[in-house]
């Protein structure tokens, strides 16, 4: 079953000359429950991508379909809702409030929802994530690893339908991005979650279920 459906998809930004064409007719499907990694050089629309299927952004032409969710009929506001309770996202510089702490970066999705927390839960994915001993510490006090791990259980917490990550281990050292990478595969796993991940690494691309190659705005394979 697909969870993620795209139709000809296009996307260009500025005019004239200068006009670089992110998107340029892409057609994709991604399979729910499944880890599909998408690679491809700096400028071939790997992000402009992720950020349509995430909401963030919207296409000239073309449709993309999320969790039955057509996107192109939704208002912003409506855009804001689908984004807090459809997807999880993380990022290669972790996005954490500084002044909040990891329980409250983690929590801070449904304070903004306006929903009670599953304790149960929390308890469990911090566990996963070995984060139970600094839920109370600011994000500057943990490693770049521990920041991330935070940032996946804040992704994971609300239970979306699809995680999207956009280069998650980039700011890490090895160890700690495969780490990182590792308890993301876990945790997918574990809630058969839906992961979406853009990367540069092909050992890291290796693990996924599938792997999408774009060049020039275009699906190679």
């Amino acid at each position: 079953m697909d969870i993620v459906t795209v139709q000809n998809l296009h996307k260009t930004f500025g005019k004239g000359e200068s006009a670089v064409h992110a998107l340029n007719g892409i057609d994709l499907a991604i399979e729910k429950g499944k880890f599909t990694a998408i690679i491809g050089a700096s400028g071939s629309g790997k992000t402009t991508l992720l950020n349509m299927i995430g909401g963030l952004d919207t296409p000239d032409q073309g449709e993309v379909i999320v969790d039955g969710v057509k996107l192109s009929g939704l208002k912003e506001k409506e855009l804001a809702v689908f984004r807090r309770g459809k997807v999880g996202f993380v990022y290669q510089s972790f996005n954490l409030a500084p002044t909040l702490t990891v329980r409250e970066n983690i929590l801070f999705p449904l304070s903004l929802a306006g929903t009670t927390p599953d304790a149960a839960f929390f308890d469990e994915i911090t566990g996963l994530l070995h984060l139970k001993e600094r839920l109370d510490a600011f994000p500057h006090e943990l490693s770049g690893g521990g920041q991330q791990r935070a940032a996946i259980a804040r992704a994971l917490m609300a239970k979306p339908a699809i995680i999207l990550a956009d280069e998650p281990t980039g700011n890490l050292d090895s160890k700690s991005g495969q780490n990182v990478l590792g308890l993301l595969k876990m945790s997918v796993e574990t809630y058969h979650q839906t992961l979406v991940m853009i990367t540069h690494n092909l050992e890291i691309a290796q693990m996924a279920d599938r792997v999408v190659r774009i060049e020039d705005g275009r699906i190679l394979a």
